[in-house]
């Protein structure tokens, strides 16, 4: 007699896994939304699959403990398979969650770009007013990115409006506001895997050395951004200060 435990273990883990994958992929290719993707990769796949572990466990118990009882190598590929998903999924989410649990940053904390095209996208209904997520969001920053600042580059207004047009291209970025004469410009840019969309504002400001490049990406939806938006500030800057 085969343990029910023990054949349900591989099952259950291996159909939470193709679930989780299915998420990730329709969510990328516009299936479902963003959210829904995301909670069946980051929800549901790993309740399965530590169900399908549990499952495993047991089954090993019984079959060791009742050598007519059936399904020991199955209950061995449940545990096995169960482990290497959640090894992979720790693996995954060890870097994003360190990251703190704001969604809104900027080179210019104290003078931050504002939103004018992209406010009403804003979930909350605050039109992106800074700081987006709470008061503590700033000293919240300024100990996760201490990096992140405003751009100083040796050139004139107008060539640095012209590479920040050429950067937000190269990174794929939808415009939604070019006002280069102000030097204020407005993008969208949607997250690799689940598509969220995220803005993204550019502000040119002309200085007696140059010209200052200040950026702030902020997300439509959600508490934390898993270091989202401070990546792609990086990026930008690393492509403006390498541009030619």
């Amino acid at each position: 007699m085969n343990s029910l435990s023990a054949l349900a273990s591989p099952l259950i883990s291996a159909t939470a896994l193709v679930v989780g994958l299915i998420g990730v992929l329709e969510a990328r290719f516009g299936l479902v939304s963003p959210l829904l993707g995301f909670a069946l990769f980051s929800f549901l796949m790993p309740l399965g699959v530590v169900f399908g572990l549990v499952l495993g466990l047991v089954g090993l118990v019984r079959t060791r403990r009742n050598q007519r009882r059936g399904g020991a190598s199955q209950a061995w590929a449940g545990a096995l398979l169960s482990v290497a998903v959640l090894g992979w999924v720790f693996v995954l989410g060890y870097g994003t969650a360190q990251a703190p649990p704001i969604h809104d940053i900027t080179t210019n904390i104290d003078d931050p770009p504002a939103f004018e095209a992209a406010a009403a996208q804003d979930s909350r209904g605050a039109g992106f007013a800074y700081p987006s997520g709470g008061a503590a969001v700033p000293d919240q920053q300024r100990q996760a990115y201490p990096d992140i600042d405003t751009l100083q580059l040796a050139i004139s207004r107008d060539e640095a409006a012209w590479r920040v047009r050429h950067a937000a291209e190269d990174l794929g970025w939808t415009p939604i506001l070019e006002d280069p004469e102000n030097g204020r410009f407005e993008f969208s840019d949607a997250t690799p895997w689940f598509r969220f969309i995220d803005f993204v504002a550019v502000r040119v400001s002309p200085e007696a050395a140059g010209t200052a490049i200040d950026v702030r990406s902020v997300s439509q939806v959600g508490v934390g951004d898993l270091g989202e938006n401070a990546a792609r500030i990086r990026r930008f800057l690393d492509v403006l200060g390498h541009d030619h």
